[in-house]
C-alpha cells in the first residue's frame, strides 16, 4: 500500500504553480565550525521550482539543536558510577542510554 502525501500550494514569491511535498528528512546543519544533524524534521519542497520551506517546528528544533548539542559532562561519585554499569548491564543497555533512561523518566 502506497503512502500518500499531503499537497499544498508552492508558497514562493514569484509566481509559481507547483505543489509542496512533505517529507521528513535528517537535516545537516554547519554552526559553529561544527556539522551537526537534525534527525526527522520535515521539509516541504516545490515540485516545479525545487524551492525548500520549513515549517514552524521545523525551524524550532534546529534551534534547539544548535543550542544543545545533547553532550553533557559531569563528574560523579566513583560508587555510583560502579552502581548505574551494573544497573545498565542488568537492563541490557549501554551506560549512556541507562543515564538518558533515568533522566527522561526524572524531568517528567
Amino acid at each position: 500500500m502506497k503512502k500518500q502525501t499531503k499537497k499544498i500550494q508552492c508558497l514562493s514569491e514569484t509566481p509559481c504553480k507547483g505543489h509542496l511535498t512533505i517529507k521528513k528528512v535528517n537535516y545537516t546543519l554547519k554552526h559553529n565550525g561544527k556539522t551537526i544533524i537534525v534527525p526527522e524534521v520535515e521539509i516541504w519542497k516545490c515540485d516545479t521550482c525545487g524551492k525548500y520551506f520549513y515549517p514552524y517546528e521545523t525551524s524550532q528544533k534546529i534551534d534547539l539543536y544548535k543550542e544543545f548539542s545533547g553532550r553533557l559532562m559531569l563528574r560523579i561519585d566513583p560508587k555510583l558510577h560502579y552502581r548505574l554499569i551494573r544497573l545498565s548491564k542488568k537492563h541490557h543497555r549501554s551506560l549512556n542510554q541507562e543515564i538518558t533512561y533515568l533522566l527522561e523518566n526524572a524531568a517528567k
